[in-house]
């Protein structure tokens, strides 16, 4: 019985660490999307600049290695996620979408393509759920179109990236507008808490992405 009685203590407090861990997780995902949504008002900018500026700023903490790595990497491989985005997301310039989406896309891609130790699923479904929390709910199903095409093409190749050019520029067709911002103010420092531009172009929803 007291065997058995330190087992279930022992379970039970693993439950717990891993939950915590989930946790903190998901708010380095926030504080990461919170840069990228930050990164589209001062494109002048260096990413170092806009990171240490958060830092400074908000609480960002600028020593978390997840938060650095993410940021930072996506950043760097920013044009091949652009690529693959305009590949998937059915004709939809990544430039025609919402901010909000826009860097949800970026950090899901990111997370599917060139983060091996996040499984594909998981990072998708992180993506949605950030969605969920912060985006218009029409987005989500094709959020989750998108990336899931991504993994497909990227599972079809044997894991390696594909050769990627950047797309170019094309005649968005009337019925499948996508919601763009504005505004074209500077935004104000965000919070972690990320919310789009009220103002923003009349849309209609997209369509489910394979």
């Amino acid at each position: 019985m007291a065997e058995n009685q330190k087992n279930y203590h022992a379970a039970a407090r693993s439950r717990k660490s891993a939950e915590a861990a989930r946790e903190q997780r998901r708010a380095a995902r926030e504080a990461v999307l919170a840069l990228l949504f930050e990164t589209e008002y001062h494109e002048d900018d260096t990413p170092e600049a806009i990171f240490t500026r958060a830092a400074e700023a908000r609480d960002v903490d600028a020593k978390d290695r997840y938060i650095r790595k993410e940021y930072f990497g996506i950043m760097e491989h920013l044009t091949e996620i652009d690529a693959l985005l305009s590949r998937h997301a059915r004709g939809w310039r990544t430039d025609r979408l919402s901010r909000v989406s826009r860097a949800v896309l970026r950090l899901g891609t990111y997370e599917v393509v060139f983060a091996e130790k996040i499984p594909a699923p998981i990072a998708i479904n992180e993506a949605v759920e950030l969605a969920k929390k912060y985006d218009d709910p029409k987005a989500r199903a094709f959020i989750n179109g998108v990336l899931n095409a991504i993994k497909k093409e990227l599972e079809d190749n044997g894991g390696v990236l594909p050769v990627l050019e950047t797309a170019p520029a094309e005649t968005v067709p009337a019925e499948a507008e996508i919601a763009e911002d504005t505004d074209t103010e500077p935004a104000p420092e965000i919070e972690v808490t990320v919310e789009e531009p009220s103002e923003e172009a009349d849309s209609t929803e997209p369509a489910d992405a394979e």
